[in-house]
């Protein structure tokens, strides 16, 4: 379906005057606006697109978020400790060879990361100050120090093992985020399509007001007429009786239409974010409502709505979500065994210097392996998780089938639409050209006594009721055709619509 901008092209012999009769119409204290000035505002200050802009700046701070899981983190510590060993009792003349006071300073650094397929490293050294006083001198060793250096490796074996359960948190963020991003993007469709309608429903108003003006205009005529003929005699006073009471009876129209033009004027204020007041400048719809020929392919269209529309895309993206549930579940399943390993030289002299220099030359090479096992004997907080995980895939595809299903269905009741409203205005306009002619009969048969004013008034409301009637027909095709872009997600580029 070819949709290009028809804004303020009239098509047909009888929408060739609504432009000037909604002239008539504006020219009050109402505001002309635009549609392509209607969708710029609604950008700006829609409260829906704000929030999920915010949403969109949200999910992309939790990416960063989860990303940091991988930070390299260096930490360190500065401490002293003062340890006192009172002496015991043993015996007069015995000596505690273990009581005595020791003062220890240390400074330690260590950098660590965790890794991607479950394990982690780090890489720690420290170095002390050990100063004992022991209650025999003859044991007093003095001041020494210590330095150390070790390499350190954590893996899982089983549970936990892998990079599909470590990146799950992160490929969920990620994916979270891809999906508030196309419920921006849907969102986006819905504001535009809503307020593309909105300012149809507007147009609708302006030149519904236009033509009840001019039913008025045409009554006024007739009553000018009448009082010519009555002061020539030829019609009787009581014959202007029938013209007064259709003016009133317009005037009470004219006044219903002024109604409905204020409140889609709020309307399209509401969908701008401003907020409701009594000094809010009235609207009035500047371009008209158009139709063309209608070439819409429903099959052509449902395959692009499938594939393109973005809350199905979002929908889909809930599976992969429960994808990765899964395979976190599926991990818990299996026994803990993980696998600790250490590897470091270590130096203890009575400087700092030699001490640090023991220890850069690797001589005292200390070590250590382990592993770690553990096994819930039922296990059934495992299960039940892989359980729901499970369940939680088959409503995401549920959730997608359905909505793939409603789509369909908009979709084929959308182009419908467009095909119904387009014969509605080929045929409205032949009635309109028809109801001018017989108007235009009436008239002259009335100018020579062979009809009367309540003739001339009943064709004067069957064309303007025909009027409205091809205004509505133009209205609901353009307001079709913009649904339809909605759910094909094209109404964006349609309207020139850039999400930053």
């Amino acid at each position: 379906m070819k949709r290009g901008m028809r804004t303020g092209v009239v098509v047909g012999l009888a929408l060739g005057c609504w432009t000037c009769l909604a002239s008539s119409a504006v020219a009050d204290d109402a505001k002309p606006i635009s549609l392509m000035q209607t969708v710029e505002r609604a950008l700006a200050g829609n409260a829906d697109l704000r929030r999920e802009r915010v949403a969109v700046a949200k999910a992309a701070a939790n990416q960063i978020a989860a990303e940091g899981q991988f930070d390299v983190l260096l930490d360190s510590e500065l401490g002293t400790k003062h340890e006192v060993t009172p002496p015991l009792p043993l015996c007069p003349s015995c000596i505690d060879l273990n009581a005595g006071t020791t003062t220890t300073s240390s400074f330690g650094l260590s950098l660590s990361r965790n890794l991607e397929t479950g394990g982690a490293l780090k890489l720690a050294g420290l170095a002390s100050r050990v100063a004992s006083s022991p209650l025999d001198p003859s044991l007093n060793i003095g001041t020494f120090y210590t330095s150390n250096l070790a390499l350190t490796f954590t893996h899982p074996l089983l549970r936990g093992f892998g990079a599909e359960v470590t990146l799950a948190n992160l490929s969920k963020a990620r994916i979270q985020h891809d999906a508030v991003q196309l419920n921006r993007q849907m969102r986006a469709c819905n504001v535009v399509r809503d307020v593309v309608v909105a300012y149809w429903e507007l147009a609708y108003a302006t030149q519904d007001l236009a033509i009840k003006s001019s039913a008025v205009e045409l009554a006024q005529e007739q009553l000018r007429t009448t009082k010519a003929l009555i002061d020539a005699g030829r019609l009787a006073i009581t014959d202007s009786a029938s013209v007064e009471r259709a003016i009133a009876q317009r005037l009470e129209d004219l006044a219903v239409a002024e109604q409905n033009r204020y409140f889609r004027s709020l309307d399209l204020q509401r969908l701008f974010g401003v907020p409701g007041d009594v000094n809010l400048p009235m609207l009035a719809a500047a371009d008209a409502p158009a139709s063309s020929a209608p070439s819409v392919d429903p099959a052509a269209e449902i395959a692009r709505a499938i594939e393109a529309n973005p809350q199905l895309q979002a929908l889909r993206l809930g599976i992969r979500l429960s994808q990765a549930d899964i395979a976190t579940a599926r991990s818990t399943l299996r026994p803990k065994l993980d696998f600790t390993g250490s590897v470091g030289p270590a130096g203890r002299k009575p400087s700092l210097h030699d001490s640090l220099g023991q220890m850069a030359g690797f001589d005292n090479l200390a070590w250590s392996a382990g592993l770690a096992f553990e096994m819930p004997v039922e296990n059934r907080v495992a299960r039940g998780q892989m359980r729901a995980a499970e369940e939680e895939i088959n409503l995401s595809r549920i959730d997608a089938e359905d909505f793939a299903v409603q789509v369909r269905d908009l979709v084929l009741r959308t182009a419908r639409s467009i095909h119904t409203a387009a014969k509605r205005v080929e045929l409205g306009q032949q009635e309109v050209a028809f109801a001018k002619q017989n108007l235009d009969a009436e008239k002259a048969r009335f100018q020579v006594g062979r009809a009367t004013n309540n003739d001339v008034l009943l064709r004067q409301q069957e064309l303007k009721d025909a009027e409205t009637r091809l205004l509505r027909a133009t209205v609901d095709q353009d307001e079709s055709e913009v649904a339809l872009s909605a759910a094909t997600a094209d109404v964006l580029d349609r309207y020139g619509v850039v999400l930053k």
